[in-house]
């Protein structure tokens, strides 16, 4: 009984260590950071934690990712000469279609720009650079590239944030699995801690307090970490 328990502690123990330390080498080698992260995904718990509430996080990153390439895009054609209004109509509507419809019309662009900027935050500081650079007449291209910079470097950061924050999010789900892996280990050595917290009214309390503790430090550690790439 006693080799089945250190058996299981050790395969519980494998399984939930997060595989962070080489996963920032990726900094150094990303070939080797991809390759690692590849093989993690097949062999550890970690990857569970990591794709836990992180589809809208997925989303907004592939919606950032492709406004910064559409705003790459627009500073490469006014830098080719291009007028606004066509360079607008040359990208694309993807990105910013009331800006797109606007430029096609001949109307207020700055004031598109302005309302795409409602779907895509990013939009409004190329609404501001928009606008300083139609009334002032300063370079436009020359502005936006900068943007475009400060913009991508700004996602580095979210990047690099939300690596970071995956650790406290491992520890949280981790730590919401051990009741159940103590379970496990309660019924290896011969117990029987589901008939326990069922039969009487003390068993039935614990079982509540402690589901109910445990969900709340999950949604506590969710929030923080939510509160801080919020406030990026």
């Amino acid at each position: 009984m006693i080799f089945f328990a250190a058996l299981a502690v050790a395969i519980s123990t494998w399984l939930f260590i997060p595989d962070r330390a080489r996963g920032r080498l990726g900094f150094i080698n990303e070939h080797e950071s991809e390759t690692v992260k590849s093989v993690g995904r097949h062999f550890s718990l970690t990857s569970l934690t990591d794709s836990l509430g992180s589809r809208k996080r997925k989303v907004a990153n592939k919606q950032r990712d492709q406004t910064l390439s559409a705003i790459s895009a627009l500073a490469s054609e006014l830098t080719a000469g291009h007028s606004p209004e066509t360079s607008l109509i040359n990208v694309g509507s993807h990105v910013w279609p009331l800006a797109f419809a606007a430029s096609e019309r001949g109307s207020d662009t700055t004031l598109a720009l302005t309302l795409d900027a409602r779907a895509r935050p990013e939009l409004r500081s190329l609404a501001a650079c928009w606008q300083v650079g139609l009334n002032s007449g300063a370079g436009l291209g020359a502005s936006i590239s900068q943007l475009c910079i400060a913009l991508r470097a700004q996602q580095e950061v979210r990047a690099h944030l939300e690596a970071e924050l995956a650790g406290p999010r491992a520890t949280a789900v981790t730590l919401g699995f051990l009741p159940v892996i103590g379970i496990g280990l309660g019924y290896i050595l011969g117990a029987e801690p589901l008939a326990w917290f069922v039969s009487g009214l003390f068993g039935v309390g614990t079982f509540l307090i402690g589901v109910g503790l445990t969900l709340l430090g999950l949604w506590w550690t969710s929030r923080i970490a939510g509160r801080v790439e919020a406030n990026l």
